[in-house]
């Protein structure tokens, strides 16, 4: 086990020796004689805790405890004075001074080897409490990075429902991508359109569209150097700068971009659903406007036929009349002719009828389809 290092500043060899004789063999210990030689030794070597004497040549102990307290790597270092100055004064200036403890000499032995045993382990437990709350920090600080991540996945999910073409899905996907602090190239690919945008907001170039084409038809995600595909049936991306220096933020992008052209994906179909069935919609309503027109037309048509038939009726009355009085015919007779007149009249008439109910059949078929708005 690797022993707990101890640093002995004081001017005094004898003082020196002492300490030493009393920790070594439990501890690491090392000695200076001036706290200008401490700190100098603190580029190569770092205690666990410091023993300072108060009067010294030169910088005293006082401020080298202000100096090393100053210091970002070793103002959690413990400092312990040892001193013949021992009045509630000199304890006062040692503790505003930064120490941790003081100890005024004479001094008991189990005393300072107790303290020393207690600062030591104090500190252990301060190092292991700031490691745990780091690292519960940076979990944190993982998990709400994380969250925002997931929130922009959500948000583009809700932006792509509202898009109606495979240029606006395009464009969405990128921006979310960028969010990311990751440049990319998309490709949706159907049967009604091909669309390529990239980061820079135009087409591919050669070298682009080569890569994109290369990488079609390989497995969903595929990983090559700083960049990495997303394929799915009708959209591809290529994530241009991955952050290959950081595995963890490498993978949480990796799912997150692959749920973002999943969803994608998704939303291309239904596009594509969706234009299928506009199309069809067209196509009933060009068909029943074309019906509507031909039942104006046919109406017209019947209406100026019925007039017409019922002017040859009139007329043809009015001539088998003028003829009874030449032909020579009983009044018998001519009772039968005009009936047979009057039959088919009727029967015309009948006729007609049933046209005119045919024609109002397929007025309420256009109607309930919503088309023939201005057919009456």
């Amino acid at each position: 086990m690797e022993l707990s290092k101890i640093l002995v500043v004081d001017d005094e060899a004898i003082n020196q020796n002492f300490i030493k004789g009393l920790l070594e063999g439990g501890y690491d210990v090392r000695a200076c004689d001036s706290a200008e030689m401490c700190l100098d030794l603190m580029g190569s070597w770092t205690p666990d805790l410091f023993l300072l004497d108060v009067n010294m040549p030169g910088m005293g102990g006082l401020e080298l405890c202000r100096q090393l307290k100053a210091s970002p790597q070793l103002e959690v270092t413990p400092v312990i004075f040892v001193s013949a100055l021992n009045d509630a004064d000199a304890r006062l200036d040692g503790y505003e001074a930064g120490c941790d403890e003081y100890m005024g000499r004479p001094f008991s032995s189990w005393e300072l080897l107790k303290k020393i045993e207690l600062t030591l382990a104090n500190k252990k437990a301060l190092d292991l409490y700031r490691q745990r709350s780091d690292t519960a920090s940076g979990a944190a600080m993982t998990a709400m990075t994380t969250a925002g991540e997931i929130g922009q996945v959500l948000h583009f999910f809700r932006e792509s429902f509202a898009t109606r073409s495979f240029a606006e899905l395009a464009d969405k996907l990128i921006e979310v991508v960028n969010f990311y602090g990751v440049s990319s190239i998309v490709e949706i690919k159907t049967n009604f359109e091909i669309v390529q945008r990239t980061f820079r907001g135009n087409m591919f170039s050669v070298a682009e569209k080569k890569v994109m084409d290369s990488l079609r038809g390989v497995k969903n995600i595929h990983s090559f150097g700083a960049r990495t595909a997303f394929n799915y049936h009708s959209v591809s991306l290529i994530a241009m700068n991955m952050p290959a220096d950081d595995p963890d933020k490498a993978g949480r992008l990796r799912d997150h971009i692959a749920m973002l052209v999943e969803g994608a994906n998704s939303r291309a179909e239904m596009i594509i659903l969706e234009q299928k069935s506009e199309d069809q919609r067209a196509m009933v309503n060009d068909a029943v406007n074309i019906a509507s027109v031909s039942l104006v037309n046919i109406e017209e048509q019947q209406k100026e036929s019925q007039a017409e038939l019922a002017a040859i009726m009139n007329g043809l009355v009015e001539e088998v009349s003028r003829s009874f009085l030449t032909m020579g015919m009983t009044e018998e007779q001519e009772e039968d002719v005009m009936e047979l007149i009057n039959v088919a009249e009727i029967k015309t008439s009948e006729l007609f009828e049933k046209n005119e109910g045919l024609g109002k059949d397929l007025k309420a078929v256009t109607m309930m389809l919503g088309v023939n708005k201005h057919f009456t």
